[in-house]
């Protein structure tokens, strides 16, 4: 198997920039029914709990350990279809799953039930993921990737707005909301919103084509089976471990901070600051709107620019500033005593959520050969749902309950949470872009 730099890249004269303009487009939106599905829970803490009676620590589960259980069964065998097979048609199948499951947890009556279907949930990001990504790699201009991916990673921070302004209205208008022939309790409707825009995500995916795969190397178009495909898979990464320790390591820390972030910052404004729900939803929901996404599209434009100027290892040295973001807003608006510089530091904080998904897609796609880019990044959201989603939530819901015994304490968790998370990253970063210069070459 050759490695990534013999072989990534793309026949440009082949690329019209309308068809993989509008391919990421489409994506993006998919991108952006999927997070509003998984977000949307961060808003409704208070009514969830209210109406099937659970403890913070309790609904970090629902957060973060629900969504990972079945992500981390499909993903990579999904991943491994998408590689060989129809990429759009697994996009597809995920975008169905997971609207489907937002209507569940609309209908659930009890926390099991809300459990069950947010397992649901986490098929939509392992089904989406890997195979957008690999989708992208195909069809966007070499130089014009992390563009690309960051045009795709600002669906996540629109959908984080969807879900948390609309959520936050939702919640501002009592104990039961009508909205569009939808009626009942508003986290209720919240749901039921979020399983309409995955069915136009759905009708969308109908006006992408499945782009032909560029430069396979010959030994993995002749491989049959996906079992041997996932096997070849795991020889590369073996054999590239430090490497891809230390990428994939440091992608998981930042991932830690954005989840720990996106779970509990709107919590943490109403119990350090005082404000109500609504507010802190409508606050977080306009920081994902305007900074979030505005984030991810300039991530990838900035990283694109750095690479043009030599710099092979772009993506990592990107990746450490953003760490070192996360350490310092999220402290200052945990430490602030004024909740106005609270909701700018918060802003500030989100504007860096979507940039991970696309410095980590970026580095990742650059090191795997084209073969195994989907599995790849099927491994990396497997490890993602495992540790920093499931950890993230848990870790802040544990600190305030636990070790400051007191719920006004979430800021000095999240906080302590993001640090550490970010502190991991750089070390990480720093340790392999030797190893990644030398395997782009």
């Amino acid at each position: 198997m050759g490695s990534a730099a013999q072989i990534d890249t793309p026949d440009e004269e082949e690329i019209r920039p309308g068809r993989w303009a509008w391919t990421v487009v489409v994506l993006a939106f998919c991108h952006a029914s999927a997070v509003a599905t998984f977000q949307v829970l961060n808003v409704v803490v208070e009514p969830i709990q209210a109406a099937l009676k659970v403890s913070d620590t309790e609904y970090s589960l629902m957060q973060g350990l629900a969504v990972a259980i079945f992500a981390s069964v499909l993903g990579i065998p999904a991943a491994a279809v998408a590689d060989r097979g129809n990429r759009r048609r697994v996009v597809l199948i995920g975008v169905v799953i997971w609207s489907g499951a937002s209507v569940a947890c609309a209908l659930s009556r009890s926390a099991s039930e809300l459990f069950a279907a947010r397992m649901l949930v986490g098929v939509g990001e392992v089904f989406l993921y890997p195979a957008a990504l690999s989708l992208i790699a195909d069809v966007a201009p070499s130089r014009r990737l992390a563009s690309a991916i960051g045009a795709f990673g600002s669906g996540g921070p629109l959908g984080t707005a969807f879900a948390l302004i609309g959520g936050g209205w939702l919640v501002r208008h009592g104990d039961r909301v009508t909205l569009a022939g939808l009626e009942g309790e508003p986290w209720r409707v919240a749901f039921l919103c979020c399983g309409i825009a995955g069915t136009l995500a759905a009708v969308l995916l109908g006006s992408v084509p499945e782009p032909g795969r560029r430069r396979v190397a010959p030994s993995a178009a002749a491989t049959p089976g996906i079992a041997r495909n996932l096997a070849a898979t795991l020889l590369h990464l073996r054999r590239h471990w430090q490497l891809f320790a230390g990428v994939s390591g440091g992608m998981l820390a930042l991932s830690y901070c954005v989840f720990a972030t996106s779970s509990w910052s709107p919590t943490m404004l109403v119990r350090v600051h005082g404000m109500s729900y609504a507010t802190a939803g409508s606050v977080t929901g306009v920081a994902a709107l305007i900074g979030g996404a505005l984030g991810a599209g300039v991530v990838g434009v900035i990283t694109d620019r750095v690479e043009g100027n030599g710099h092979r290892d772009a993506a990592l040295r990107v990746s450490m500033g953003i760490a070192v973001l996360f350490m310092t807003t999220m402290a200052g608006a945990v430490l602030t005593p004024w909740a106005e510089g609270a909701a700018l530091l918060v802003c500030a904080t989100y504007s860096l959520l979507g940039m991970p998904t696309v410095v980590g897609g970026t580095a990742l796609q650059q090191i795997s050969p084209p073969e195994i880019r989907a599995q790849v990044m099927a491994i990396q959201v497997l490890l993602v749902n495992l540790l920093a989603l499931s950890l993230g939530p848990f870790t802040v819901a544990a600190l305030t309950e636990y070790v400051f015994h007191r719920p006004a304490s979430v800021g000095y968790a999240l906080a302590w949470t993001d640090g550490a998370g970010a502190l991991a990253g750089i070390v990480a970063f720093a340790a392999s872009r030797r190893a990644f210069r030398k395997q782009r070459g």
